[in-house]
């Protein structure tokens, strides 16, 4: 394994317009403190390997643009995002238009409180990431969707990499190179144990919900999408959007930095699908090896 930090608070390690939120643990992104401060990664790279998307919160790039796509996508290019504050002062005014989305989550003032499901077990396994609700001119809920947003987990350790570069040292791996690596690598396996079957949860419970007329979103880098339609087989047949459907969304980082040395969020890839269809895929997986594989490789070894 092998693994190198390519964007630290933000930019490419060392770069001079980072050191000031390094040394304040800042986000660039969300302008707080950093969720990842004691190695300030945004994205890491393999050996000969893209940079992939490592923090929720590099995700959260030029003013949450992920959000606004999703709204544009299933509301309306007209959609405005608001926080859900504003709403009461909009309605009060006479100024809501009906095309006003209030966000909830992190970073927008409030996010959503659930009630416990049924038998006592926490919220979290239902829990999402961001609503996004579209409010009614008479400052009611008219409809809603649920966005949950994943990057890419690591095994190992790369920390010896950060502290050069919060001491502003370049860092050079014991092999002599520069920007080195560290002895650690993507958890791809984390895709199958836990974030398919949190999204399959998720789904039933939003299928379940009268006003969620666009089911959930999950969005993603672009590199764990891949692994996501490998591992259910790239045989799920397209949904047309709809309560009972998951919306998987991929971005990847732009090659080419902004004058500020940021590399711009690109979306790639979407691809909807039935969450009955994600579960079946999951369970009864197409993509098997031959059979008997198991004998061969006994009868292999033991020809030996």
């Amino acid at each position: 394994m092998a693994l190198r930090i390519t964007e630290f608070f933000g930019r490419e390690p060392l770069h001079p317009l980072s050191t000031a939120d390094a040394a304040a643990r800042k986000c660039p992104f969300v302008g707080q403190n950093c969720i990842k401060p004691n190695h300030g990664a945004c994205s890491l790279a393999q050996l000969n390997g893209p940079a992939v998307i490592a923090c929720p919160n590099r995700l959260y790039a030029e003013n949450h643009k992920i959000l606004a796509e999703i709204a544009d996508r299933i509301f309306g290019f007209t959609s405005v995002l608001i926080r859900p504050a504003d709403v009461k002062r909009m309605h009060a005014a006479g100024t809501l238009t009906g095309q006003e989305v209030a966000v909830f989550g992190r970073y927008w003032g409030q996010e959503l409180p659930l009630q416990r499901p049924k038998g006592g077990d926490r919220t979290g396994t239902y829990y999402v990431d961001w609503v996004l609700a579209r409010i009614g001119t008479d400052g009611k809920l008219a409809e809603f969707t649920a966005v949950e947003v994943q990057t890419i987990d690591t095994t190992g350790n790369y920390s010896e990499q950060a502290v050069a570069y919060f001491a502003g040292q370049p860092f050079i791996d014991v092999r002599g190179r520069t920007p080195g690596y560290s002895d650690a690598g993507f958890n791809w396996e984390n895709v199958n144990k836990r974030i398919l079957p949190q999204l399959i949860y998720k789904g039933h419970v939003l299928r379940r919900e009268a006003r969620c007329t666009k089911g959930l979103f999950f969005v993603c880098p672009i590199e764990v999408l891949q692994k996501v339609k490998a591992r259910l087989g790239n045989a799920m047949q397209n949904y047309v959007i709809a309560n009972s459907t998951i919306t998987f969304r991929g971005y990847q980082l732009g090659a080419t930095p902004d004058a500020q040395g940021i590399r711009p969020l690109e979306f790639i890839e979407e691809f909807t699908t039935a969450v009955d269809e994600v579960a079946r895929a999951l369970t009864f997986p197409s993509n098997l090896p031959d059979m008997n594989v198991y004998e061969t490789a006994i009868n292999q070894a033991l020809s030996k």
